[in-house]
């Protein structure tokens, strides 16, 4: 039975006749067959009157069929490729660009689901550091302060100072000179007023340990830099972005209350204080969220803290301070800060100063002061009492 050929069986003859040398279909007979009409359709079509036309010549009839139907022909292979290769090639990949601060963005999702930490107190370390060149040699001067916070505010609070700062030289190098020149005793600090300097003891640590254990019934946390929270209230802060800046714009109102006229826009910043509370891995995530999406916010890359520890540098736009060397003459250094985030909790790891210009002995970019959260901090179980190398104080 005589049957018109499909697209594949033109496709399998669509070959140059020099590869195949015993074909007897040479191209215009395929275009011929691919546009000509079986004889059964022609059979089943009704029938029409007939003109009376005059025959041509056999040797034009092919010809001419050629003229009427092969752009037709042609136009129906190269469409039936065209849809071959379309189907064969893969679909475009949809490239999403990424977000600004999409670092912080992909921290929140890393950190959102992870299981929240039990324990009977909050162990907050604060270490301050500080750094001054004396002799030809820098030394970083640090203090420590520690407090064990109760969930439940029945539980008492205990609170270790340690009342004497004490200086290390800040890297092997000033070691080494502080070797030369006599490794002393005692250096003197900054004067941040026009009397006598006191001096600072070289140590590996601070001295002079104090504790006190008291009851707090309001259960208040030490940090207000935001707000007074209870334990209970920072427990219930959100984790849904939008709910969470709905309680930020009441904080703000509060610090109006108290007569301070910072807009909510510059008061925002200052909320990352609130990664360094005792707050639940999925609250930090939508604090994170809201901070990333500031305009103000900018993440400046991985570093390492003053502490050893890997984390990521953002800059939050806070506004930028100076260290004050003397008042008379006046002295001062500009600087700015940046925030250090850990990678794997997204708790602050430290606050970190560095120098705006070079001057003052310092260099531009050089860190000029931290406040770091010590790596105890964190839930934990009741403290000992009295704790070990403290005296009890006032």
């Amino acid at each position: 039975m005589s049957r018109k050929p499909d697209a594949m069986d033109l496709l399998a003859m669509a070959r140059p006749a020099s590869l195949d040398r015993g074909s007897r279909i040479s191209a215009d007979d395929m275009l011929f067959m691919a546009t000509a009409e079986a004889p059964e359709e022609l059979s089943r079509r009704p029938s029409r009157p007939r003109r009376t036309l005059l025959a041509a010549p056999a040797s034009q009839t092919r010809p001419r069929l050629w003229v009427l139907w092969a752009p037709l022909a042609t136009a129906a292979i190269v469409a039936l490729v065209f849809t071959l290769v379309t189907n064969l090639a893969p679909a475009p990949a949809v490239l999403n660009p990424p977000r600004t601060n999409q670092e912080l963005f992909d921290l929140a999702d890393r950190i959102e689901k992870l299981p929240a930490e039990g324990g009977a107190y909050w162990r907050d370390v604060r270490i301050d550091g500080s750094y001054l060149s004396s002799g030809g040699y820098r030394l970083v001067v640090v203090g420590r302060r520690e407090t064990w916070q109760p969930r439940d505010p029945a539980d008492l609070v205990l609170t270790q100072v340690w009342r004497q700062v004490s200086a290390r030289p800040a890297t092997a190098e000033d070691e080494r000179a502080w070797q030369a020149a006599g490794a002393p005793a005692r250096v003197k600090g900054h004067c941040e007023t026009s009397g006598p300097c006191g001096s600072i003891p070289v140590a590996d640590e601070p001295k002079d340990c104090r504790y006190t254990w008291r009851l707090d019934s309001t259960g208040t946390y030490p940090d207000t830099t935001i707000s007074e929270f209870t334990m209970a209230e920072l427990a219930a802060i959100p984790t849904d972005p939008a709910e969470l800046m709905k309680q930020l714009r009441a904080y703000h109102e509060i610090w109006n209350g108290r007569g301070f006229t910072q807009p909510f826009e510059k008061f925002l910043p200052t909320t990352v204080n609130l990664l360094g509370m005792p707050l639940s891995p999925a609250q930090r995530a939508a604090i994170i969220r809201v901070l990333a999406g500031l305009p103000t916010t900018k993440v400046v890359g991985t570093v390492t803290d003053p502490l050893g520890r890997r984390g990521i540098s953002v800059d939050f736009g806070k506004a930028e301070g100076a260290l004050v060397y003397s008042n008379k003459p006046r002295k001062e250094l500009p600087v700015y800060h940046r925030q250090i985030l850990d990678p794997e909790t997204g708790e602050t790891l430290s606050r970190v100063s560095y120098a705006a210009r070079t001057a003052l002995g310092a260099t531009k970019g050089e860190v000029m002061g931290y406040h770091a959260r010590g790596s105890e901090s964190g839930w934990t179980g009741p403290p000992t009492s009295p704790p070990k190398g403290c005296k009890k104080g006032k």
